[in-house]
């Protein structure tokens, strides 16, 4: 079963007009480092960063090669014995790349350094007494080499010229899946009610270019769950847990969503507002509207504690507010608002709620829908998101002629989105 045309993602606007250098992303993960910034000086931290001798939670940093965030917690999980939600982070992580990365174990130190895991490298920093939550860090920094581009600096700095330091604060390929971008496709379902579609979408469904698993095209045809979970590898260990459990729960496919770990099973309705997000965005950058001017009618975050958007907080722009709340924008304190639908979302005034309407009428979604009755832990209120972003102390060398970027970017934010615009690729299989 290939994915739905009107599903395909990587196929939104671009910001700059300028051609793109093309190339691509991870020919190595060495290509691809990514450690998270969890301070700034002069600013208060979080309470996981307080060591506190007295604390249950062991606070580990784990710089990793190939691992993604789930699986690596999957993991940790098994050899520590505990539950995934005894375990917290800041936030997931590229696979095929070199990742540094902090994580709350509830679990003492003496266990801690008995954890083998390959390509990994694991220290011990504190006890704390309040574990890792997720958005509970500054932002990322990147180094990230482009292999094999088509041009250089002088095409760089006219892509730079247009962005004028913003970019399109898309949702990266990554957030619906590198390999087989599906979460959206299956958090639709989940969002109409359809809780057994989505499980089979999440089972069958093969990306464009992937030949068929045995085990996706058993399912799809027999729908035997008892026969199918040897056709299923090893490493495949949340399709394993799927079928596991309904060959052991004939018919509960909301219990099923349920065996994923917590954050992988809210990341299929968040995939969802995610691409909804991306279209918005997407016809926002095909009217010719400026990254940085908010119109009449727009919401604008303003910067939290530590510089970067507060997407709890935001403010209607008017004709009285509209020139101090342009410049706070143009000078990367404050940030056009966009919405990821839920169940409390208003939509916008102004033409930004012109657009969010037209593409929830077009796809036929209700902020209601965000209710998820057979798995209420899914349901979500929705929140807001940059529409733009700005990359920070941005850097470009060359590696013989192949450019390698050194950036920062707030947390929320995908490198890969800053670099599309760069590359001008759309083939999401070179992100």
């Amino acid at each position: 079963m290939g994915l739905v045309s009107q599903h395909i993602v990587g196929s939104e606007s671009f910001f700059s007009k300028a051609s793109g250098i093309s190339g691509k992303l991870r020919r190595f993960a060495e290509n691809f480092e990514v450690d998270e910034i969890v301070s700034i000086p002069g600013r208060s931290h979080w309470i996981w960063m307080q060591e506190n001798a007295g604390g249950r939670h062991s606070i580990i940093k784990i710089r990793a090669k190939n691992w993604d965030t789930h699986v690596l917690v999957k993991e940790l999980s098994r050899q520590l014995g505990i539950s995934q939600k005894s375990i917290g982070f800041a936030g997931t992580k590229d696979k095929r790349a070199i990742t540094t990365q902090h994580f709350s174990v509830r679990s003492p130190s003496e266990k801690v350094s008995s954890i083998t895991l390959d390509n990994t490298e694991i220290n011990f920093l504190h006890n704390s007494i309040k574990p890792i939550r997720l958005g509970n860090l500054v932002g990322n920094h990147f180094r990230i080499k482009v292999s094999k581009p088509k041009g250089g600096k002088d095409a760089i700095d006219k892509i730079f010229s247009e962005l004028g330091g913003f970019f399109p604060n898309y949702f990266g390929v990554q957030r619906f899946g590198s390999i087989r971008p599906i979460t959206h496709i299956v958090g639709e379902k989940i969002v109409r009610g359809d809780i057994e579609g989505a499980v089979f979408d999440y089972l069958t469904l093969e990306s464009s270019g992937q030949s068929e698993l045995e085990g996706r095209k058993y399912i799809s045809e027999t729908k035997n769950f008892k026969e199918a979970l040897d056709k299923f590898p090893p490493h495949m260990l949340f399709e394993r847990q799927l079928v596991g459990h309904l060959s052991r729960n004939p018919g509960d496919f909301a219990g099923a969503i349920l065996q994923l770990p917590e954050s992988l099973s809210k990341m299929l309705v968040h995939g969802y507002q995610s691409f909804i997000f991306n279209k918005v965005l997407d016809m926002r950058i095909k009217e010719g509207f400026d990254a940085s001017l908010p119109q009449v009618g727009d919401n604008v975050m303003p910067a939290d504690g530590y510089g970067g958007p507060d997407q709890r907080m935001i403010i209607e722009v008017t004709d009285r507010n509209q020139k101090k709340l342009s410049k706070r924008c143009r000078e990367g304190k404050a940030w056009i608002a966009g919405l990821l639908p839920g169940i409390k979302s208003n939509f916008s005034k102004g033409i930004q709620g012109e657009f969010e309407k037209e593409i929830m009428n077009e796809i036929g979604v209700k902020f209601g829908d965000f209710s998820i009755q057979d798995i209420p832990e899914l349901s979500s209120n929705g929140m807001y998101r940059p529409l733009f972003q700005k990359y920070n102390d941005i850097e470009v060398n060359f590696d013989s002629e192949e450019p390698v970027f050194d950036f920062w970017l707030h947390k929320g934010t995908y490198a890969t989105s800053f670099l599309r615009e760069i590359m001008k690729s759309l083939d999401v299989r070179v992100y």
